[in-house]
């Protein structure tokens, strides 16, 4: 007969329970958990961590959203968690580089609007108006939209646009379709339904195909205009709080960064399959998807100039030469395309 001594008892019972993780990181998520952004892209990425950190560092998701989107970053700097990411749209105000992706006409493909981001992140503005008391970790865009006529006639010229009452998000979308010369009727997404089916706009914009499904506006589609480079594409930023991060070994800090940044934006190879599956069954129920006419495109180029410029001298307070950096974003952009 063995007898254990009650130290060895509890030596071996500890051993058979699972080691606890250095760190547990309360990580925030305000989409549904069968959001194509969450399951494709960000739930990967917490995976990463978790496996190149051998389970030192662990995420735990609260199962609904701690705060309310235009909050997210305010919540995670007082701690009421960890980390998340957050719509750049809702930064508007102290972060005005990070609104470059969200500039009409710049986006050719949602891998290469991400990893671009993140290149022009790192050359451009990393140092000149950093996210406080936070570390970002990653950029990543989803597919863009661009416009939508209720009724059955595309638009195909600034003529069109005048006077048209549309409704868009806020932000940066709302400015570009005032420049186009339309009526903005700006507003979260989940009013879009409501504003849209009740007849209140003549035509909306900015959403993509696949979130008019989620949303339930397809049926209000009379036709589409598509233009080089689209209207607006939503750019998230993923990030975890400072003393968070200062908290895990310097060694799993790295690992960390390590599948961040620019692996991360890899991810955003998710979006367009996505979104030309959900383009392909709006033609396939009858709505009529054209391009913008060059003559078209020339128009609206020429309307943009002040939205442009305008985002132009709102970072050059920050030292930031916007030109140059919107121009690295457009060339990036080719460069992963081409496998660069």
């Amino acid at each position: 007969m063995k007898v254990f001594t009650a130290g060895l008892l509890s030596a071996l019972m500890l051993a058979s329970q699972p080691v606890a993780a250095d760190t547990t990181i309360v990580f925030n998520n305000f989409l549904s958990p069968n959001d194509k952004l969450w399951l494709d892209v960000i739930k990967p990425w917490i995976n990463d961590i978790e496996t190149v950190t051998e389970g030192r560092v662990k995420f735990t998701v609260p199962s609904s959203s701690l705060a309310p989107p235009p909050e997210i970053l305010n919540s995670v700097q007082q701690g009421v968690a960890d980390g998340a990411f957050q719509m750049v749209g809702f930064l508007r105000e102290s972060h005005p580089e990070l609104q470059m992706s969200l500039l009409p006409m710049t986006y050719f493909g949602n891998e290469e609007t991400s990893v671009a981001l993140w290149r022009t992140w790192e050359k451009f503005f990393k140092g000149k108006n950093d996210l406080k008391d936070v570390e970002l970790l990653g950029l990543v865009t989803t597919p863009p939209g661009s416009f939508f006529n209720m009724k059955k006639e595309p638009f195909q010229s600034l003529a069109d646009l005048k006077g048209v009452k549309m409704w868009s998000l806020p932000g940066l979308a709302s400015d570009t379709l005032a420049a186009a010369g339309t009526v903005v009727s700006p507003g979260p997404a989940v009013r879009m339904y409501e504003v849209i089916s009740g007849g209140v706009v003549d035509a909306f914009c900015c959403i993509n195909f696949e979130s008019l499904e989620v949303f339930n506006v397809t049926q209000y589609i009379g036709a589409a205009t598509e233009v080089p480079g689209h209207l607006f594409a939503p750019a998230f930023a993923v990030f975890i709080r400072d003393d968070v991060m200062a908290s895990i070994s310097p060694e799993d800090q790295a690992r960390i960064r390590a599948v961040s940044g620019e692996k991360l934006a890899h991810y955003g190879s998710f979006g367009d399959p996505v979104e030309a599956a959900a383009r392909q069954r709006a033609i396939d129920k009858g709505v009529p998807v054209i391009a913008a006419s060059d003559s078209f495109v020339a128009e609206l180029d020429k309307a943009f100039a002040p939205v442009r410029a305008g985002w132009y001298a709102s970072v050059d307070k920050l030292g930031i030469d916007g030109k140059a950096a919107l121009d690295f974003y457009l060339d990036q952009q080719k460069a992963v395309k081409a496998g660069n």
